[in-house]
């Protein structure tokens, strides 16, 4: 069927158009799809990363504690081979507690250092802090492990933190502010946490 005049001008307004963005239209699909297809092999990528973390750090966890030799050469390799993934900062821990068990305290808290900065789980971060502080109150060093476990912000993990912050206040001769962070310890812990009783201990030894 023949077009009329005004169809075969829309007709060839339509092919004027392409012939001036054809190029332009082509050059966005192509783009599109290579940035289509970037975004899913990323994707698999970090699904690869995250299997490959998971089934070498169930490897570290099932080893016995004594094998520190073991653990600390697996936890080291997710470490550097899988950096960013949250199991990276979950090996730095236990890394930290083998060096721990060898004596090294000078690695353990390199590592616990790491932890508390790189880890992707807030857990994960509040766990390294604590150990770090439970070490420098063991090496005298009160400021410093202060400094550490007041930066603990999991909620989980605040009950633990205030504790360890008596101990160091009580240590540095803060009796009164160690009777508060005893009683805001208490406060987290709630009266059915086992812990919580330790704490209360410690309360009363200050005359409370």
């Amino acid at each position: 069927m023949a077009l009329d005049l005004e169809e075969q001008e829309q007709v060839d307004e339509l092919k004027a158009l392409w012939k001036k963005y054809g190029a332009y239209v082509t050059r966005g699909v192509i783009a599109f799809f290579v940035l289509y297809g970037l975004f899913q092999g990323w994707s698999y990528y970090q699904t690869k990363q995250s299997l490959g973390a998971s089934e070498l750090y169930q490897s570290i966890v099932v080893l016995d504690e004594k094998n520190t030799k073991d653990i600390l050469e697996k936890s080291q390799k997710l470490m550097d081979d899988y950096s960013g993934t949250p199991y990276a900062g979950r090996a730095a821990i236990l890394f930290a507690k083998a060096s721990y068990l060898e004596g090294n305290k000078d690695k353990a808290k390199e590592k616990l250092v790491w932890a508390s900065s790189h880890a992707k789980e807030s857990a994960t971060e509040s766990i390294a802090l604590i150990q770090l502080g439970q070490i420098l109150v063991e090496e005298k060093k009160y400021e410093d492990a202060l400094k550490r476990v007041s930066n603990v912000d999991n909620d989980g993990y605040l009950g633990l933190s205030n504790d360890l912050k008596g101990d160091i206040l009580n240590a540095m001769g803060k009796k009164e502010d160690a009777k508060k962070a005893y009683q805001e310890a208490l406060k987290r812990f709630g009266p059915k946490d086992p812990y919580a009783k330790f704490t209360q201990e410690k309360l009363e030894s200050l005359g409370v």
